[in-house]
């Protein structure tokens, strides 16, 4: 898995994720998440997930805490673009709701 990070505009950081999101991947979201938080200090984290090919109950934990991670720091952290199986993923785990829509850390 491939994490790139991309400075939308003042105040919101994109994480593009490509490849598969799972245990064995897991904590490389969690460090690029961290890093952002603690580095750039965003108003709102975006993760970009349209070229994740397969996310399994690992990879959710790991969104779910993400979002955590961030709300903590009073900031917000909304999952984008996901798409086919990871869609379906998250649908199925009943948190696709909750990561897609805007946070309300606020």
């Amino acid at each position: 898995m491939t994490i790139d990070t991309h400075v939308v505009n003042d105040g919101v950081v994109r994480l593009a994720v490509r490849g598969v999101l799972d245990a064995a991947t897991a904590d490389l979201l969690a460090d690029a998440v961290a890093a952002v938080l603690t580095t750039q200090r965003p108003a709102e984290v975006v993760v970009d997930l349209a070229e994740v090919a397969l996310c399994d109950a690992a990879g959710i934990d790991a969104l779910l805490a993400a979002r955590a991670a961030a709300a903590a720091q009073v900031v917000g952290l909304v999952v984008i673009n996901p798409r086919g199986v990871v869609r379906r993923a998250l649908d199925d785990s009943g948190t696709l709701d909750r990561l897609t829509a805007p946070p309300t850390v606020r």
